[in-house]
């Protein structure tokens, strides 16, 4: 969380909230990474600008032109996914796995960057000009080189079939009709027929898409040596950590405007494609390198970015620690720390913004000056809050009600805003007493605060998942799932002796 508010901008209440979907599925993708951005994994559908940009295909993978449209994208990525994260283990598996998948490429001058983000979610991109990004914890749930591999190649598909560049090709065409349609020939009508007419096209272009990159990269892994069934198996766990998160079962169909494919739909079409290259177990799949390569690698959050403990978010680094109000999901995003209850009757954000003593006027002025979804707060009140000087105010809109309590610790003004549809004294004491929870860490408890990493726990005759878990996972949620997904194992599924298991466990 490195938030940032701005009194001249106001304050908006996420779209989510404010149609009642979860505030959770946002995350850091609606950002808005822009048109060149192939997102694989939880690609989101963005209205793009009317032009779309326009990027020359390079015959390799230079570093982006100083100032262009791939630069910034690129620094976006990179900073809305908590930054490069260093495993050089983990690299040098991966800068070959793309040498080697280049070389059988229709396309061998063309080369790859590959880049790890420091990000727990799930996640996979490529830029046209051959830059891949994986995710922390893309790494996390492979098992074998297969398929991580596999992941590569489907990237590497998208730069290939230049799959990024003809989206914003047809999305700048359609938002440029749209356009035409309201303000020259006044018919919003119309605008939004064809919007609504866009959307269901973007859909169905980008399964087409993500099923054409699933064929190439099946291909793609087979001719490089590794077995296909690799593909597979990452889509099923991918499947997996998806049911997992959300804790429901499987829906009984897809969505029709998905902007990729449901994953039981793109496991099918690769099991298809791989069984013309026969059974499973032949090529590679080396489990012992890849465990290897990434034993000892964060897994979930990075205390530098804050961490969720259940309901109370910790920030080692700046030294503070807040309790979310009873029943709230939280969820740390580069620019907020985001909460929603079960059917998002009530969300909260908590973000932060240095203090530039020379142009801060006070708590309550800033307050009275930074409007809630076009709302002025008022009943303006300061108090303090565990010794720091803190206000607080209330707007009241058409739907929802906002609480809002800055306070001031330091060089930083934090922020809390709870909002709630429905907004009585009730929710309003559970508000505060979350606000009043707000304290800082001393030094040994921000010290004691320490990553989750991956490391390896072998098993011998006799042991259960449950043997394991049970000796190295005690303190982790949903301890035996997360096991049994991060392995690839199903939930009757007998261990191998003297095979080696991912565990998660503390520093």
């Amino acid at each position: 969380m490195k938030g940032v508010f701005s009194r001249e901008a106001g304050y908006k209440l996420p779209m989510t909230a404010r149609t009642g979907k979860s505030l959770l599925l946002h995350g850091v993708m609606s950002a808005g990474l822009a048109l060149l951005l192939a997102a694989c994994v939880n690609d989101m559908l963005s209205i793009p600008p009317v032009e779309a940009p326009r990027v020359e295909w390079p015959g390799s993978a230079p570093a982006p032109e100083p100032g262009s449209a791939l630069e910034r994208e690129h620094k976006r990525l990179i900073a809305g996914f908590g930054g490069i994260y260093t495993n050089p283990a983990a690299q040098t598996v991966l800068d070959e796995m793309g040498a080697r998948l280049r070389l059988v490429s229709d396309r061998p001058n063309e080369a790859y960057t590959i880049t790890v983000l420091n990000s727990p979610s799930i996640n996979a991109f490529a830029l046209p000009n051959g830059y891949v990004y994986l995710t922390r914890g893309v790494l996390a749930l492979a098992n074998d080189t297969a398929e991580i591999a596999s992941v590569i190649a489907h990237e590497s598909a998208h730069v290939l079939r230049r799959h990024a560049m003809e989206r914003a090709e047809l999305e700048s065409r359609s938002v440029l009709v749209s356009r035409v349609m309201t303000e020259v020939l006044d018919n919003p009508g119309a605008s939004q027929f064809m919007r609504d007419q866009s959307r269901i096209a973007f859909a169905s272009f980008s399964r087409q898409q993500e099923l054409e990159a699933d064929e190439i990269g099946v291909r793609a892994i087979a001719r490089a040596g590794y077995e296909v069934y690799g593909a597979t198996r990452f889509l099923e766990a991918l499947d997996r950590a998806g049911h997992l998160r959300a804790g429901i079962e499987p829906p009984d169909k897809a969505d029709l405007l998905s902007t990729h494919p449901p994953t039981p739909e793109r496991i099918a079409h690769a099991l298809q494609v791989a069984r013309q290259y026969g059974a499973p177990g032949l090529g590679e799949a080396d489990r012992t390198r890849w465990l290897a390569a990434i034993s000892g690698m964060t897994f979930g959050e990075d205390p530098m970015q804050g961490v969720i403990r259940g309901q109370r978010f910790y920030h080692p680094r700046l030294r503070f620690v807040f309790d979310a109000p009873e029943g709230f999901m939280l969820e740390n995003t580069p620019n907020a720390v985001l909460g929603v209850t079960s059917g998002a009757k009530q969300a909260m954000r908590f973000d932060s913004s240095r203090v530039e003593a020379a142009a801060f006027s006070g708590l309550t002025a800033q307050l009275a000056a930074t409007p809630i979804e076009g709302v002025p707060v008022g009943d303006l009140t300061e108090t303090s809050i565990s010794g720091f000087p803190a206000a607080t105010g209330l707007a009241r809109g058409q739907d929802w009600a906002f609480r809002i309590v800055l306070i001031r610790a330091g060089d930083y003004l934090y922020r809390l805003i709870y909002a709630a549809q429905g907004f009585n004294a009730e929710l309003d004491a559970a508000f505060m007493a979350s606000a009043q929870s707000f304290r800082r860490l001393d030094p040994e408890e921000a010290k004691a605060i320490r990553p989750l990493r991956i490391r390896l726990a072998k098993a011998d005759i006799g042991t259960r998942a449950e043997d394991i878990v049970a000796a190295h996972m005690q303190d982790i949620p949903k301890a035996l799932e997360q096991f049994l997904l991060i392995n690839g194992l199903g939930a009757d599924e007998a261990l191998i002796p003297g095979q080696m298991y991912k565990i998660i466990a503390g520093s």
